[in-house]
């Protein structure tokens, strides 16, 4: 049954009296397994609920509220029950590739199709049993994000080494001819599902447009902490320039066929081929982000709709001021603010060399404070302060990746850190100082789901 772990301030749950360890038995006559069946049973203005005490005791409540309105509570399991985790080895596994002394929630092994539904987590569907397909039919639990990789059964069983791997087609036909909209993913391993391999797959998941709305691809993410792993290697830029290419000639048949692009080469694919991401019509609905397609564009974008709103705000001429980044992003962050305030004063982007994962990681989002303070002691003492992108941090706390605090890297670097949106806007206010403009810091649902994402977007 879920339990409760502990009780919102302020919320329904604080004014019925639930405490921590109450189980939930109902909500009207529905037994609630997981989080899904808990929001459709809770999406009503009024409700009977059945509480099971510690001690045994049975309350039951019945509750006007409104519609959209929750119980406030945390539960023991993110899902409500125990999440769906992977029974894949995949080749190219992220996950596997993670130092051991790393937090645990890092090394869960999600893939679960209801966190996809919930957050947008990208699933393999491997575990997904036919009970499963038919309740996300009837409750038109759409969209959901899928990892495809190849459409090939057997490369994809060889890819997953799981061996219902080779149903997906089969799988995103149901979900297709009952409604349910998807976006997928592959992720580029050299020599292995790129080539005529990545036509098939394009080729294959366009059919199923437009219950099939996106495809992204995005090249595989190497660590260094691949010790008896499988042989892989990354894109390199001719690589990249090909994959771009490739893909660009199937948005042309694409659009002729659909009215859309379609399939989307991720911003990482044009870092490696030292290419400009392209205008904001290639990406249709900027459809996933999330996983690094469209991320570049939509900050330039960003940008131009920020620089109208500071240009009434004096800058001082004596600010001194540090950003950090990922190697991925420092060409881009250095040529907008060279452009927006060139040299009016004193403004340095300062790249993070990812040593803790390895070299081959380069967005900002898998920094550590380990490798910041490392690369940055002692060269910063003439700065006023650093920025900081949120999206290194842990999404309920000032932590990086490796543990370290905020306070902890502003203690070693002696000197203030502001801590900034990863958006366009969020840059801007930060550089010039207005931080008490800045919109809020990025919060996600769940600590599993932030450091998914984290995942999905260090291979792209």
């Amino acid at each position: 049954m879920p339990r409760i772990q502990s009780v919102k301030p302020g919320s329904l749950a604080e004014e019925l009296g639930l405490e921590t360890g109450d189980e939930l038995l109902r909500i009207g006559e529905t037994q609630i397994r997981d989080l899904v069946d808990l929001q459709f049973a809770m999406a009503a203005e009024e409700i009977e609920i059945e509480i099971k005490k510690p001690d045994g005791e049975t309350w039951i409540f019945e509750i006007e509220k409104h519609y959209d309105e929750d119980l406030g509570v945390e539960w023991e399991h993110p899902t409500v029950d125990r999440v769906k985790l992977c029974h894949n080895k995949c080749v190219f596994c992220f996950v596997d590739q993670i130092p051991s002394n790393m937090r645990q929630t890092l090394n869960v092994r999600d893939d679960d199709y209801r966190l996809s539904f919930l957050h947008g987590n990208f699933v393999t569907l491997t575990n997904v049993k036919e009970e499963d397909l038919q309740r996300i039919a009837k409750l038109k639990m759409s969209p959901l994000n899928i990892s495809v990789h190849t459409t090939n059964p057997d490369l994809r069983v060889r890819m997953l080494a799981n061996r219902r791997s080779g149903e997906i087609l089969n799988q995103i036909a149901f979900l297709a001819e009952n409604g349910i909209e998807m976006n997928t993913q592959v992720v580029l391993c050299p020599e292995w599902n790129d080539g005529p391999e990545l036509d098939r797959t394009i080729k294959d998941l366009s059919q199923f447009y437009p219950h099939v709305r996106t495809l992204s691809v995005v090249p595989v993410g190497l660590t260094k902490h691949r010790r008896g792993l499988h042989k892989l290697r990354g894109c390199t830029p001719d690589e990249a320039r090909t994959v771009i290419e490739q893909v660009s000639n199937w948005q042309k048949l694409l659009r002729q066929k659909l009215g859309v692009s379609f399939v989307y080469a991720a911003d990482e694919l044009y870092v490696m081929a030292d290419r400009t991401v392209p205008e904001a019509d290639y990406y249709d609905d900027f459809g996933q982000t999330e996983n690094g397609v469209g991320v570049i564009r939509t900050f330039l974008e960003e940008v131009k709709i920020a620089e109208k709103k500071i240009q009434n705000i004096s800058i001082c001429e004596n600010r001194k001021v540090g950003v950090i980044t990922g190697i991925s992003a420092k060409k881009v962050i250095q040529q907008e603010l060279d452009r927006l305030f060139n040299n009016q004063f004193h403004y340095e982007v300062l790249p993070i060399v990812n040593d803790f994962y390895g070299h081959n990681v380069t967005v900002t989002g898998l920094l550590t404070g380990t490798d910041i303070v490392a690369q940055l002691k002692q060269k910063v003492a003439h700065l006023d302060t650093i920025l900081l992108p949120d999206i290194m941090l842990k999404d309920d706390a000032d932590i990086f990746l490796d543990d370290m605090t905020v306070e902890d890297v502003r203690d070693s670097l002696e000197i203030p850190i502001t801590i900034v949106p990863a958006t366009g806007i969020g840059l801007l206010l930060g550089v010039i100082g207005e931080t008490q403009s800045l919109p809020p810091r990025r919060r996600y649902e769940t600590t599993l789901q932030s450091e998914s994402i984290a995942h999905n977007r260090s291979v792209s």
